[in-house]
């Protein structure tokens, strides 16, 4: 499933934060733990995370941290695809 499918099918006004799957675990996707985007921005083509709309979601990271170690501890964390040539998606 796609992750703007997943998103319209299991998420409601959330915060997402994404990921790549690698041996051994899993590595955020963007730069900064804190790189976060709304549910709801990704599927409309704002935010940081909008180029992964249409990767494939392998599935879902389980990761605790306590609040005033990090910002957004409430994110859901999403394991997606790494593509190669991941496509740019200009923002709306």
């Amino acid at each position: 499933m796609k992750l703007g499918e997943f998103i319209k099918n299991f998420s409601h006004n959330n915060m997402i934060r994404l990921h790549y799957k690698e041996k051994g675990g899993n590595r955020i996707v963007l730069n900064e733990w804190d790189d976060v985007s709304m549910d709801h921005e990704i599927v409309n083509g704002k935010g940081k995370n909008r180029h992964y709309v249409n990767n494939e979601v392998l599935g879902l990271v389980g990761i605790y941290f306590q609040s005033r170690h990090t910002h957004y501890p409430d994110a859901i964390n999403i394991v997606i695809e790494e593509l190669e040539n991941q496509p740019f998606i200009e923002e709306v």
